[in-house]
């Protein structure tokens, strides 16, 4: 979990930035499906040479992931890949705000649903 979060800190603009541009209506399909397998891949905790085996199991994320984004990037249609920067930015700078508010969303939710199961049960 340590190693995504680290993977995640270092290219946190460029995988926002591809998270937004798969959901962008003129990406082309290949580009597409090749985001997502990145994607996966870097969440997976299967990877091609496993972390078990010392100093080889870092070396094919430090080689593949930034490999992969960076083409995956280069792929990417100009107007594409602006516009998915524009809004990671805006993403990025109120990231905390929208998980903030998210999250006492849920609570609010959360709160709802157990009193409501206590009002029809137990009283």
């Amino acid at each position: 979990m340590k190693r995504i979060f680290g993977l995640f800190k270092m290219f946190r603009r460029d995988i926002v930035v591809m998270l937004l541009a798969v959901f962008h209506k003129d990406t082309p399909k290949k580009v597409r499906g090749l985001m997502l397998m990145a994607i996966l891949y870097l969440l997976s905790p299967i990877d091609i040479l496993p972390d078990s085996i010392p100093l080889m199991g870092v070396v094919d994320d430090m080689v593949i992931v930034p490999t992969a984004v960076y083409g995956l990037m280069k792929l990417l249609p100009a107007h594409v890949r602006q516009s998915s920067e524009d809004k990671a930015s805006y993403v990025i700078r109120h990231g905390a705000a929208v998980v903030l508010a998210a999250s006492g969303v849920v609570i609010l939710w959360l709160g709802l649903v157990i009193w409501g199961i206590y009002t029809l049960f137990f009283k």
